[in-house]
């Protein structure tokens, strides 16, 4: 299934980069975007990425430098699954958002 990157933060470089190219969000949902991921970044000390799948659901995935071995895959999880049910209603909205925009 195609997946379609709309945040990542990185812990590493102290960045969150947006991924514009797909449509314009309002700039205060862009903003909790972009808290949301960086503020889950720093917690797990990698990578947080929210995208798009091609059925217009939400993901969110966590991933680590090739040299991180400080990296730990079962807390990311527990941050994620958590960022899920803290932040459902953002989520849900982006899937409504992506769903609209891509039909048109």
């Amino acid at each position: 299934m195609e997946k379609i990157v709309l945040c990542a933060a990185s812990f590493y470089e102290k960045k969150c980069f947006f991924n514009n190219k797909i449509g314009n969000l309002p700039k205060a949902v862009e903003d909790e975007i972009k808290a949301v991921s960086s503020v889950a970044a720093e917690k797990i000390r990698g990578i947080v990425i929210i995208g798009f799948y091609e059925d217009f659901s939400v993901f969110i995935e966590t991933s680590k430098m090739e040299n991180d071995f400080d990296y730990d895959e079962i807390g990311a999880r527990l941050v994620v699954e958590s960022l899920k049910r803290e932040k459902e209603e953002l989520l849900n909205s982006l899937s409504l958002w992506f769903r609209l925009i891509r039909k048109v």
